[in-house]
């Protein structure tokens, strides 16, 4: 068989196959169309609007989280037409202003101690630069740790050290060594006292950390002075 008939062979196997699944080519057509062109809308058209839906939203709120008027950040002024930021947050959550209001409703809730809400909207939460992740690390971890989940509070604060690395990183790893002290973990206590000891021991934290590594080697049989 020579080059002419693999190829009319091929034509005709193609054709007999567009036949026998018209419909299904048609509709897969439309639908990778519609995809396309959604997507574009999307990107193009929807987010935009929205983001400035949810910017002039968002613009007075600045004026009363400044102020600490928490009950107006969750609830909003029906009298007055002012939107809540958990209104804004919940209705623009692809936006980033939607985001940026999750944050305040999170602190207004962990500000009235009201972890779990507070949770609900830290998750909605986006940043943008280690610094902002490592604090929204910090805030689930302060929500965890006033519920009493001791360890999840732990983990929370580790990974926010982690994310950090720079001075603050040794807050939070003392705070999560305590935590985990505190749950009885006593390995995983001196894991972070020690991390602290080796790479931030000029900070405020590590110039007397040694003291929380002793009493967690102690703990588990390990120092002999």
């Amino acid at each position: 068989m020579d080059n002419l008939d693999v190829l009319k062979l091929q034509k005709e196997n193609f054709l007999e196959f567009y036949r026998n699944n018209k419909m299904r080519i048609t509709v897969a057509g439309a639908v990778i169309a519609a995809s396309v062109f959604g997507g574009f809308y999307w990107a193009t058209y929807y987010i935009p609007a929205q983001e400035s839906k949810a910017a002039k939203a968002l613009a007075p709120m600045h004026y009363y989280f400044k102020n600490d008027s928490m009950e107006l950040v969750l609830n909003g002024d029906k009298g007055r037409r002012i939107v809540s930021a958990k209104s804004i947050a919940d209705d623009y959550g692809s936006t980033s202003k939607g985001k940026e209001a999750a944050l305040m409703v999170s602190i207004a809730y962990m500000r009235t101690k009201k972890y779990e809400e507070a949770l609900k909207y830290i998750d909605k939460t986006e940043a943008n630069d280690d610094i902002l992740s490592a604090a929204i690390l910090n805030m689930k971890a302060v929500c965890y740790s006033n519920m009493g989940e001791t360890e999840k509070a732990a983990s929370q604060f580790a990974k926010a050290g982690d994310v950090a690395e720079n001075e603050f990183a040794a807050e939070y790893y003392k705070r999560a060594g305590i935590h985990y002290e505190t749950a009885e973990n006593y390995e995983k206590a001196l894991n972070y006292y020690q991390l602290i000891a080796d790479k931030y021991p000029t900070t405020g934290v590590g110039s007397d950390i040694n003291k929380y590594v002793y009493k967690m080697k102690a703990k588990l049989g390990e120092y002999n002075p």
